[in-house]
């Protein structure tokens, strides 16, 4: 597993992270998760709640990317690693928020491991492994 640094794990809380999956026919997808954030050093999770796309394609191809940047100083990372899908076990109860039951008649917890980290700096060492 990778350690997020401090630097990652507020870029990940101040800006828009966004998810990138596969389907099972290798075709990319990739959308916004405002419900991501960091579970711990080495681990991501956001909130499940549409069921289309990215549960479709994590439940037939477990890996993700998570690219997060800061657009003003041109800044950034991508995540990439294994995901787990948690609905209605003791960890789905613990983390999702009751709340999001009144707007969602079904909700889950993903959680990311960070397998890889990238840099995304907009400069000759975008693209370096950095863990």
């Amino acid at each position: 597993m990778a350690n997020l640094s401090e630097e990652m794990k507020n870029m990940i809380n101040e800006q828009l992270p966004f998810l990138a999956t596969a389907d099972e026919n290798g075709v990319p997808k990739v959308g916004p998760k405002g419900s991501l954030q960091v579970m711990d050093d080495s681990h991501l999770l956001y909130y499940e709640h549409t069921f289309r796309h990215a549960y479709h394609n994590l439940k037939q191809n477990a890996y993700a990317a998570v690219a997060v940047a800061d657009r003003s100083a041109q800044k950034g990372f991508r995540f990439e690693g294994k995901s787990h899908i948690h609905e209605g076990d003791s960890l789905a109860k613990k983390i999702l928020p009751p709340k999001i039951f009144d707007r969602f008649p079904r909700a889950a917890v993903v959680v990311i491991d960070v397998e890889h980290i990238y840099q995304l700096d907009n400069n000759l060492d975008a693209g370096t492994r950095l863990a």
